[in-house]
């Protein structure tokens, strides 16, 4: 081995390692498709689990999905422990996901990232999940209920009015 190879070989370790634990977390959702209708809030949960031999800290998470809905991962923060020991697991509510009012029917997906790594500090892509909402067309017999019901309170109000 010579000087030059002995000096690059704690490098390449330091790369091999990080390589290592990329992708290397499983991410089960309870159910990775959740129904909701427009101005409803669904919750996600899941399981996240280390099945190495070291620990593994979970250091930030990454969530997106498909405009107009809109993502709140709080939960994540406050539901996951810092680390996860090797064979240890947690399941909680971790993302929270906003359906706005006049969102057109159809199915969003979206994928949700775990970051960290071997330190505190690391950031490495630790395993991911995708995840859809559907936002259901909404029944034409819904809508002539409402419209009926509106209809009917109107006139009512209208009579008492007079």
């Amino acid at each position: 081995m010579t000087i030059r190879s002995a000096l690059h070989a704690p490098a390449l370790l330091v790369l091999l390692s990080s390589c290592a634990l990329a992708d290397s977390i499983p991410i089960t959702f309870a159910s990775s498709l959740l129904n909701a209708n427009p101005g409803q809030t669904v919750t996600f949960s899941a399981t996240i689990a280390n099945p190495l031999a070291t620990i593994v800290f979970l250091n930030a998470d990454n969530v997106n999905i498909a405009a107009p809905l809109t993502v709140d991962d709080t939960k994540f923060v406050l539901n996951t422990p810092a680390f996860l020991a090797p064979g240890q697991s947690v399941t909680a509510p971790i993302f929270d996901v906003k359906v706005p009012l006049g969102t057109p029917a159809g199915l969003y997906s979206g994928k949700f990232t775990v970051l960290g790594g071997s330190t505190p500090s690391e950031l490495s892509n630790l395993g991911s999940a995708i995840f859809a909402v559907a936002v259901p067309v909404p029944e034409p017999h819904s809508l002539i209920l409402l419209l009926t019901g509106t209809v009917v309170f109107l006139l009512g109000r209208r009579r008492v009015s007079n």
